[in-house]
């Protein structure tokens, strides 16, 4: 800090008339440090920021990459997730489609077996008709022949 002592204005003397000597450098050397000290400071004000900006900007794409990693690994786990799942409710599927086919494979069999018997039914009454209708038209000519 630098005292004004050297320089001394008249209050009445010529406005803003200076009286300091002009051969004394002592004040313009302490402005010219003064001015190379701010200097300097700024310069390391400017450092400093540029140095906390970087490790900001370094700790932000360190924070960014571990988002991605972490949204990367989650979505690994939930395609994960998913397949399984599709591979279980297709397993699913393939069961209940098997326990069908067996379902639909035996009452076809019923059912076929049912049409066989009917089948059988209908061929013994068909038979039994027959035989019956022979025996009632030979009584019939047995009848037509006794009564001529």
């Amino acid at each position: 800090m630098t005292t004004n002592a050297d320089r001394f204005v008249a209050p009445h003397a010529g406005a803003g008339e200076d009286t300091r000597n002009p051969e004394d450098g002592t004040e313009s050397q302490a402005a010219a440090r003064l001015l190379e000290i701010t200097a300097r400071e700024t310069d390391q004000w400017r450092s400093d920021a540029r140095s906390e900006a970087a490790a900001i900007v370094a700790d932000a794409r360190n924070e960014a990459a571990a988002i991605v990693r972490a949204a990367r690994e989650e979505s690994e786990r939930l395609v994960s997730s998913a397949r399984d799942k599709g591979a279980e409710m297709t397993n699913e599927a393939r069961v209940e489609a098997y326990r069908v086919r067996q379902e639909t494979t035996a009452l076809r069999k019923r059912h076929e077996e049912d049409v066989a018997r009917l089948e059988q039914v209908a061929t013994e009454h068909r038979e039994g008709l027959r035989q019956h209708l022979t025996e009632m038209l030979g009584r019939v000519d047995a009848a037509g022949k006794t009564g001529q």
